[in-house]
C-alpha cells in the first residue's frame, strides 16, 4: 500500500515539475536583435504603437470585430495578437537601425531603449525647468513618449543627411535629373487663367423673392453668352448684377492666394478653357456664373530652381534605404513562441 501511495506521489511530483517547466518556458522572454537585448517594456512599448494598424487590418474580414476575444481569436488563419508581435518585432528592428547608425556616426551614446527614454525625460525636464523660469520653449511644453521619438529619429535622419560624407549623401547632376524627369509631373506649374465671374450669395442675405429674380436674370444672361458675346459685357448691361460682376487673372505664381480668397470659383472655372463658362451654378447659398476668358500653359518649374529641395528628398530617400536594409539585415535571437505566449498574455493588460 505505501509503495503504491509512494508511486502516486511520485507521478503528482513529476506532473507539476513538467507542467511548471512547462508554463516557465512559456513565460520566460528572451529577444535581442543584433547587439541589443530588448525587453519587456520595450517590446510592449512597440506592440501598443503598432495595434491601430493591426486591428484595422483585420477590421474587413470576417470575425475581425474588436470585442473580448479579438485578439486570441482565428480570423482567416491568422491570429491578431501572433501578428501583433509580429509587427512590434519589425518595428524594434527598424528603431534598432536607426539608432545604431546613430551611434556608429555618434550622433548619440547611447543606443538602448533604456538610453532612449533617458534623454526624453531630460528633455521634459528641460523644457519644465525653462518653462518655469520664463524661457522660451519651441514646440511642445512636454513631449510623450512617441512624439519624443518621432522627433529624436527626425533629428538623427537631419544630421546624417547634413554629413555629406555618409554614406548616400553625394547627389550627382545625374540622380537629379532622372529624379526630375521622373517626377515631371510634380514640377509642372499649372496654367495662367483670366476669369470673369458672377457670384450671388443669397443665403442669409435676401428674401426668396429677390433671389429668384436675380437668379432669372444671371439665367438669362448665361442663355446670351457665345463665341462673340462675353460674360463681362452682358453681365455688365443689367444693373442688378453688376455689383456681383468680377475679375480675376490668376496666374500660377499667384494661385495660392486666390485659392484662399476665391477657392470656390476657381473650383467650378477650374476645367474652363478659354472662351467657356459654366452654367449657372446653385451651390452653397451662392449663386455663380463663371467665363474664362483667356488660358496659357505655364512651362515646369525649371530644375535649378528646385535643385536644393531634390538634394533633400534623395539624401532622405537614400538614407530611408539604408536604415531599411540595415533592419533586414538585423540578426535577431529569440524563441518566437515564447514571445507569442508573452504577447497573448500581456495584450489586454
Amino acid at each position: 500500500m505505501k509503495k503504491k501511495i509512494c508511486v502516486i506521489i511520485t507521478i503528482i511530483i513529476l506532473a507539476i515539475l513538467v507542467f511548471g517547466g512547462f508554463f516557465l518556458w512559456q513565460s520566460q522572454f528572451s529577444l535581442s536583435i543584433g547587439e541589443s537585448k530588448i525587453d519587456k517594456e520595450e517590446f510592449l512599448d512597440a506592440a501598443a504603437g503598432k495595434m491601430y494598424e493591426v486591428t484595422e487590418y483585420f477590421s474587413g474580414k470576417s470575425g475581425g470585430a474588436m470585442d473580448a476575444g479579438f485578439w486570441e481569436r482565428e480570423i482567416e488563419g491568422e491570429f491578431p495578437y501572433k501578428k501583433l508581435a509580429d509587427a512590434a518585432l519589425e518595428e524594434l528592428k527598424y528603431f534598432h537601425a536607426v539608432y545604431d547608425l546613430a551611434r556608429e556616426k555618434g550622433y548619440v551614446e547611447d543606443a538602448s531603449y533604456q538610453g532612449f527614454k533617458a534623454r526624453w525625460e531630460a528633455e521634459n525636464q528641460y523644457r519644465k525647468e525653462q518653462i518655469a523660469k520664463g524661457g522660451a520653449v519651441y514646440g511642445l511644453s512636454e513631449y510623450t513618449l512617441e512624439l519624443y521619438r518621432e522627433y529624436e529619429m527626425d533629428t538623427l535622419q537631419k544630421q546624417y543627411c547634413e554629413d555629406l560624407d555618409n554614406e548616400g549623401m553625394v547627389i550627382t547632376d545625374a540622380d537629379r535629373e532622372q529624379y526630375y524627369t521622373e517626377h515631371a509631373v510634380s514640377y509642372q506649374r499649372e496654367d495662367d487663367r483670366v476669369l470673369d465671374y458672377v457670384k450671388i450669395p443669397y443665403a442669409g442675405e435676401m428674401d426668396e423673392e429677390q433671389a429668384k429674380g436675380l437668379k432669372d436674370i444671371l439665367t438669362a444672361v448665361y442663355k446670351k453668352l457665345d463665341k462673340d458675346t462675353t460674360l463681362a459685357e452682358t453681365a455688365g448691361a443689367e444693373k442688378a448684377i453688376v455689383p456681383y460682376l468680377e475679375h480675376a487673372e490668376v496666374t500660377a505664381d499667384e494661385l495660392n492666394m486666390y485659392s484662399r480668397s476665391i477657392g470656390d470659383v476657381l473650383e467650378y472655372a477650374w476645367n474652363l478653357q478659354a472662351g467657356e463658362s459654366t452654367a449657372v451654378l446653385d451651390e452653397n447659398g451662392c449663386f455663380y456664373l463663371i467665363e474664362c476668358t483667356d488660358r496659357k500653359a505655364n512651362e515646369p518649374t525649371p530644375m535649378e530652381e528646385i535643385k536644393d529641395n531634390i538634394n533633400k528628398t534623395l539624401r532622405e530617400e537614400n538614407y530611408d534605404k539604408i536604415v531599411a536594409e540595415r533592419a533586414e539585415k538585423a540578426e535577431v535571437e529569440g524563441d518566437m513562441e515564447r514571445i507569442y505566449f508573452f504577447m497573448k498574455k500581456n495584450i489586454n493588460n
